[in-house]
């Protein structure tokens, strides 16, 4: 490089401050570059994890049966964790699977005290130091009728399902 009329040349160490500074723009570049999202990633997986096992054990999230519309209450309580069996105009299904028509089964229960025997020795076998419980949820159509939904509630005893709940939407007061 030349100033005015005299030629200025670096001397080695200038030239050693020159790569010095380079070189640790460098190594910050490069650490930038390699950090790694494994770790937010893998937290971010727990994360979901974590709200997909909440949500899917929350009872407030029960499942209504296609075909039910549920009648409305002014009072209720929290929804209980338990099996739940419900009362369409297509049938009656437990837990999601279907038992069968309402005069079917009304005519021959065998099929639903069956099921509903081996809800209870799966719930004990998964459960070995806990007493049953005996809780169910029933859930009912509105325009079922009364008859229909005391004669189940009859039968649910007969196999130690003896706390029933009967699901409702909450209603305006009037």
């Amino acid at each position: 490089m030349q100033v005015g009329s005299q030629n200025i040349t670096p001397t080695v160490f200038q030239k050693h401050l020159v790569a010095r500074k380079f070189a640790k723009k460098k190594a910050r570049k490069a650490l930038l570059i390699s950090l790694s999202l494994t770790s937010m990633v893998d937290m971010f997986s727990l994360l979901v994890i974590f709200l997909l096992q909440t949500f899917s054990t929350s009872p407030e999230l029960l499942m209504v049966t296609k075909g039910v519309t549920l009648p409305s209450a002014q009072s209720g309580r929290e929804i209980v964790d338990a099996p739940v069996l419900s009362v369409s105009n297509e049938g009656i299904y437990l837990d999601q699977k279907f038992v069968g028509k309402a005069a079917q089964v009304m005519q021959n229960p065998e099929n639903l005290l069956e099921r509903l025997k081996d809800l209870r020795e799966l719930w004990q076998k998964t459960h070995p130091n806990e007493k049953f419980k005996g809780e169910m949820n029933l859930q009912a159509h509105r325009d079922t009728s009364g008859t229909l939904i005391s004669s189940l509630m009859g039968m649910l005893p007969s196999q130690n399902y003896s706390s029933i709940q009967l699901i409702v939407t909450p209603g305006s007061k009037q």
